[in-house]
Protein backbone atom coordinates (compact mmCIF):
# COMPACT_ATOMS: atom_id res chain seq x y z
CA UNK A 1 0.00 0.00 0.00
CA UNK A 2 1.80 3.54 -0.90
CA UNK A 3 1.22 6.17 1.36
CA UNK A 4 1.13 9.86 0.06
CA UNK A 5 0.80 12.37 2.06
CA UNK A 6 -1.71 15.36 0.86
CA UNK A 7 -1.77 19.26 2.28
CA UNK A 8 0.43 17.67 5.06
CA UNK A 9 3.04 19.68 7.28
CA UNK A 10 6.41 18.52 7.48
CA UNK A 11 10.10 18.97 8.80
CA UNK A 12 13.57 17.50 6.83
CA UNK A 13 16.06 16.36 9.50
CA UNK A 14 19.50 16.24 9.16
CA UNK A 15 22.26 15.86 11.31
CA UNK A 16 25.35 18.54 11.49
CA UNK A 17 28.65 16.83 11.16
CA UNK A 18 30.69 20.04 11.98
CA UNK A 19 28.58 20.39 15.38
CA UNK A 20 31.35 19.46 17.91
CA UNK A 21 34.01 21.27 15.80
CA UNK A 22 31.38 24.51 16.41
CA UNK A 23 31.13 23.81 20.06
CA UNK A 24 34.55 23.85 20.62
CA UNK A 25 35.02 27.07 19.07
CA UNK A 26 31.35 28.93 19.98
CA UNK A 27 29.85 27.24 23.15
CA UNK A 28 31.92 28.70 25.87
CA UNK A 29 31.09 32.42 24.65
CA UNK A 30 27.48 31.61 24.53
CA UNK A 31 27.13 30.16 27.98
CA UNK A 32 29.17 32.82 29.38
CA UNK A 33 26.65 34.88 27.84
CA UNK A 34 24.30 33.26 29.59
CA UNK A 35 25.59 33.56 32.62
CA UNK A 36 25.75 36.99 32.64
CA UNK A 37 22.17 37.97 31.45
CA UNK A 38 20.33 34.37 32.28
CA UNK A 39 16.91 36.40 31.27
CA UNK A 40 18.18 37.96 28.14
CA UNK A 41 14.94 38.05 26.18
CA UNK A 42 11.92 40.52 25.49
CA UNK A 43 9.10 38.54 26.67
CA UNK A 44 10.70 34.58 27.22
CA UNK A 45 12.40 33.57 30.27
CA UNK A 46 15.41 32.32 28.73
CA UNK A 47 18.55 33.49 27.29
CA UNK A 48 18.52 34.51 23.07
CA UNK A 49 20.81 36.32 20.82
CA UNK A 50 17.52 36.94 19.37
CA UNK A 51 17.17 40.91 18.42
CA UNK A 52 19.41 43.04 20.42
CA UNK A 53 22.91 40.76 21.07
CA UNK A 54 24.66 43.98 20.96
CA UNK A 55 24.57 44.35 24.72
CA UNK A 56 26.32 40.69 25.19
CA UNK A 57 29.79 40.58 26.34
CA UNK A 58 30.95 37.77 23.62
CA UNK A 59 29.55 38.51 19.35
CA UNK A 60 29.60 35.39 17.82
CA UNK A 61 30.68 34.86 14.83
CA UNK A 62 27.61 33.85 12.43
CA UNK A 63 29.59 33.57 9.24
CA UNK A 64 31.37 30.82 10.83
CA UNK A 65 28.19 28.96 10.70
CA UNK A 66 26.70 29.73 7.71
CA UNK A 67 29.39 28.69 5.91
CA UNK A 68 28.74 25.24 6.79
CA UNK A 69 24.54 25.88 7.11
CA UNK A 70 24.71 26.86 3.39
CA UNK A 71 25.78 23.05 2.25
CA UNK A 72 22.74 21.36 4.46
CA UNK A 73 19.83 24.23 3.32
CA UNK A 74 21.14 24.11 -0.81
CA UNK A 75 20.75 20.04 -0.14
CA UNK A 76 17.11 20.70 1.43
CA UNK A 77 16.25 22.87 -2.12
CA UNK A 78 17.28 20.23 -4.06
CA UNK A 79 15.15 17.37 -2.27
CA UNK A 80 12.49 19.81 -1.72
CA UNK A 81 11.97 21.39 -5.01
CA UNK A 82 13.75 18.81 -6.79
CA UNK A 83 16.36 21.46 -8.17
CA UNK A 84 18.53 24.11 -6.62
CA UNK A 85 17.09 27.30 -5.75
CA UNK A 86 18.49 30.75 -4.61
CA UNK A 87 17.44 31.63 -0.73
CA UNK A 88 18.95 34.49 1.65
CA UNK A 89 18.61 34.13 5.56
CA UNK A 90 15.68 36.47 6.69
CA UNK A 91 17.56 38.79 9.61
CA UNK A 92 20.41 36.82 11.33
CA UNK A 93 21.11 33.00 13.13
CA UNK A 94 20.57 33.39 16.65
CA UNK A 95 21.14 31.02 19.67
CA UNK A 96 19.29 30.40 22.47
CA UNK A 97 20.11 29.08 25.65
CA UNK A 98 17.34 27.37 28.12
CA UNK A 99 18.64 27.05 31.99
CA UNK A 100 16.73 24.91 34.41
CA UNK A 101 12.84 25.86 34.33
CA UNK A 102 13.20 28.11 31.33
CA UNK A 103 11.15 27.49 28.06
CA UNK A 104 10.07 29.36 24.88
CA UNK A 105 6.43 30.18 24.10
CA UNK A 106 4.18 29.09 21.62
CA UNK A 107 4.84 30.94 18.50
CA UNK A 108 5.63 31.04 14.64
CA UNK A 109 8.55 32.91 12.31
CA UNK A 110 5.38 33.96 9.72
CA UNK A 111 7.58 36.45 7.06
CA UNK A 112 9.59 33.98 6.06
CA UNK A 113 9.11 30.37 4.06
CA UNK A 114 11.31 28.09 6.09
CA UNK A 115 12.76 28.13 9.63
CA UNK A 116 16.09 25.84 10.96
CA UNK A 117 16.92 25.06 14.32
CA UNK A 118 20.64 23.07 15.14
CA UNK A 119 20.47 21.50 18.52
CA UNK A 120 23.84 22.26 19.71
CA UNK A 121 24.11 20.86 23.19
CA UNK A 122 21.13 18.59 23.84
CA UNK A 123 20.47 15.89 25.71
CA UNK A 124 17.86 13.55 24.58
CA UNK A 125 17.80 11.96 28.32
CA UNK A 126 16.48 15.17 29.97
CA UNK A 127 15.63 17.42 27.53
CA UNK A 128 12.14 17.57 24.70
CA UNK A 129 12.68 18.50 20.89
CA UNK A 130 10.99 21.66 19.41
CA UNK A 131 6.74 21.02 19.96
CA UNK A 132 5.11 21.36 16.41
CA UNK A 133 1.41 22.70 16.89
CA UNK A 134 -1.38 20.53 14.99
CA UNK A 135 -2.90 23.52 12.68
CA UNK A 136 -6.12 21.37 12.27
CA UNK A 137 -6.01 20.92 16.20
CA UNK A 138 -9.90 22.08 16.35
CA UNK A 139 -10.75 18.92 14.57
CA UNK A 140 -8.73 16.88 16.62
CA UNK A 141 -10.53 18.14 19.56
CA UNK A 142 -13.78 16.86 17.57
CA UNK A 143 -11.94 13.06 17.23
CA UNK A 144 -11.16 13.27 21.06
CA UNK A 145 -14.53 13.22 21.79
CA UNK A 146 -16.41 11.83 18.88
CA UNK A 147 -13.83 8.86 17.43
CA UNK A 148 -11.83 7.66 21.03
CA UNK A 149 -11.13 4.37 19.47
CA UNK A 150 -9.42 5.98 17.01
CA UNK A 151 -7.52 8.16 19.59
CA UNK A 152 -7.22 5.69 22.01
CA UNK A 153 -5.06 3.28 18.79
CA UNK A 154 -2.75 6.35 18.10
CA UNK A 155 0.98 6.67 18.75
CA UNK A 156 2.13 9.68 20.62
CA UNK A 157 5.45 9.36 19.09
CA UNK A 158 4.69 7.71 15.73
CA UNK A 159 4.55 11.08 12.77
CA UNK A 160 2.08 8.55 10.44
CA UNK A 161 -0.63 9.32 13.79
CA UNK A 162 0.58 13.10 13.73
CA UNK A 163 -2.68 13.88 11.64
CA UNK A 164 -5.11 13.50 14.80
CA UNK A 165 -2.86 14.82 17.47
CA UNK A 166 -2.45 18.25 18.92
CA UNK A 167 0.94 18.34 18.96
CA UNK A 168 3.65 15.90 17.95
CA UNK A 169 7.50 16.29 18.87
CA UNK A 170 10.19 15.07 16.75
CA UNK A 171 12.95 12.74 18.16
CA UNK A 172 16.22 14.36 18.17
CA UNK A 173 19.91 14.32 19.24
CA UNK A 174 22.67 16.78 19.70
CA UNK A 175 24.01 17.84 16.10
CA UNK A 176 20.66 17.29 14.28
CA UNK A 177 18.85 20.19 12.25
CA UNK A 178 15.16 20.34 11.02
CA UNK A 179 13.72 22.43 8.84
CA UNK A 180 10.15 23.61 7.94
CA UNK A 181 7.83 25.81 7.08
CA UNK A 182 7.71 28.60 9.12
CA UNK A 183 4.23 29.07 9.39
CA UNK A 184 3.85 26.52 12.28
CA UNK A 185 3.02 26.67 15.39
CA UNK A 186 5.51 25.42 18.42
CA UNK A 187 6.86 25.48 21.19
CA UNK A 188 10.01 24.90 23.79
CA UNK A 189 8.86 22.59 26.86
CA UNK A 190 10.52 23.32 30.25
CA UNK A 191 14.07 22.31 31.01
CA UNK A 192 13.51 20.26 34.59
CA UNK A 193 17.18 19.66 34.36
CA UNK A 194 20.71 21.39 34.78
CA UNK A 195 22.02 20.74 32.10
CA UNK A 196 21.48 23.39 29.54
CA UNK A 197 19.47 23.32 26.72
CA UNK A 198 20.77 25.43 23.43
CA UNK A 199 19.46 26.11 20.04
CA UNK A 200 21.01 27.82 17.00
CA UNK A 201 17.77 28.82 14.72
CA UNK A 202 17.47 30.70 11.58
CA UNK A 203 14.42 31.47 8.94
CA UNK A 204 15.07 31.70 5.16
CA UNK A 205 13.06 32.53 2.50
CA UNK A 206 13.08 31.62 -1.22
CA UNK A 207 14.23 34.47 -3.53
CA UNK A 208 14.72 32.64 -7.02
Amino acid sequence: MERVNLFSPFYYKTHIAETEFLKQIHLEAMLVNYNEFPYHSHDWDMHTSYGYSEDLPFQINWEHFFSIYKDYIDQFCMEFFDAGRSWEIIDKIWYNVYGKEQNGMQHNHIGADFSAVHYFKFNPEVHTGTTFINPRSNEVLYYKNISKPLISNLVETNIEHSLYQEVFTPQVNEGDFIIFPSHLDHVIYKNNSDDFRVTIAFNFSIIG
